[in-house]
């Protein structure tokens, strides 16, 4: 029985230094029935060169760069397998990768986007587990983005339902779609190691988060999830739990209060898992005088060995 097709999609801009690690990648699947399409978004630097070392890819390129969504979404029109996977220009798949995900959704029909757990080249995050059951992903989605782009392997489903990458929210695209398609479309991760993520250096993490107005995008996206919610929370309220979300500050007696009212106001059956995690989290983010009075925050603490089998932490 002939494999179905499975196109891998790697966008590439200014990647010279680390495409042809990661088309080599891919070349050396075990799963045989694959297309690579490589884009190069426009690079002034050689990744062109790189790219054109092999053969048996195809190559796209733009002569401007236009984007990681619109490279994405040019990658999608012109895929051709019934699966589509994803790899990033300085990641890495694991040789067993695309047969396991192809294995996984054989066996699981109903799932519709599948990523992996990952390692990284980082010395504080060296690996990253991630929920495995498409409700719980669904919940976690609404809290922080738990599907890991270069991982992905999906259905082919983006052209004919008219599914693409949103170019407002470059830098993180992918969060986008996948929340949205959480009304849509089931998930799930791979339980093994089959990706290596590249993880950036603080200071280029910066620059990329300024460069792409990281803020301003993910309060667009915060604005569609508290619609959604349809909750009776002040703005003050919805502003300080994004915060608490997303910096590392320590959490002051008043926001302590919002925060503690979010959980509660958002807490419903799916949820509850998350609401707990953030509810211990908040515990350790208080002053020694502010645990005391929040001691029922720690309460929470009956759920930790129910979060870590699950893999949501």
């Amino acid at each position: 029985m002939q494999q179905p097709l499975v196109s891998i999609l790697i966008p590439a801009f200014n990647a010279d230094r680390t495409v042809a690690i990661a088309i080599k990648s891919c070349m050396n699947q075990t799963y045989t029935n694959i297309e690579i399409l490589v884009l190069n978004d426009g690079s002034i630097d050689y990744t062109a060169t790189e790219i054109n070392k092999f053969g048996k890819i195809r190559v796209i390129n733009h002569e401007q760069n236009l984007g990681i969504a619109n490279s994405r979404n040019r990658l999608l029109k012109e895929a051709k397998g019934e699966f589509i996977a994803w790899l990033d220009a300085d990641d890495l798949m694991g040789k067993d990768r695309i047969e396991k995900q192809m294995e996984f959704l054989e066996k699981h029909p109903e799932i519709d986007v599948v990523g992996t757990w990952i390692t990284t080249d980082s010395k504080i995050i060296a690996f990253k587990k991630l929920p495995t059951k498409s409700h719980l992903i669904k919940a976690h989605l609404w809290f922080k983005n738990c599907m890991v782009q270069p991982s992905i392997l999906s259905k082919n489903f983006y052209v004919a339902e008219s599914i693409f990458y949103n170019p407002q929210f470059d830098y993180m695209e992918d969060y986008e779609l996948w929340y949205r398609l959480s009304k849509t479309k089931n998930f799930s991760n791979v339980p093994a190691f089959l990706n290596k993520y590249h993880m950036p250096l603080s200071r280029n993490l910066e620059k990329k988060l300024e460069k792409y107005d990281f803020e301003t995008k993910l309060n667009l996206l915060w604005d569609l999830k508290w619609k959604d919610m349809n909750l009776d929370l002040a703005p003050i309220q919805k502003k300080v739990f994004q915060n608490f979300l997303y910096k590392f500050n320590k959490v002051k007696w008043s926001e302590a209060n919002n925060i503690k009212k979010v959980l509660s106001t958002i807490k419903t059956k799916d949820n509850r898992l998350m609401v707990h995690y953030y509810r211990l989290l908040l515990f350790t983010r208080l002053s020694f005088f502010k645990k005391i009075a929040h001691f029922d925050l720690l309460f929470s603490v009956v759920w930790y060995p129910i979060m870590k089998y699950r893999y949501l932490v």
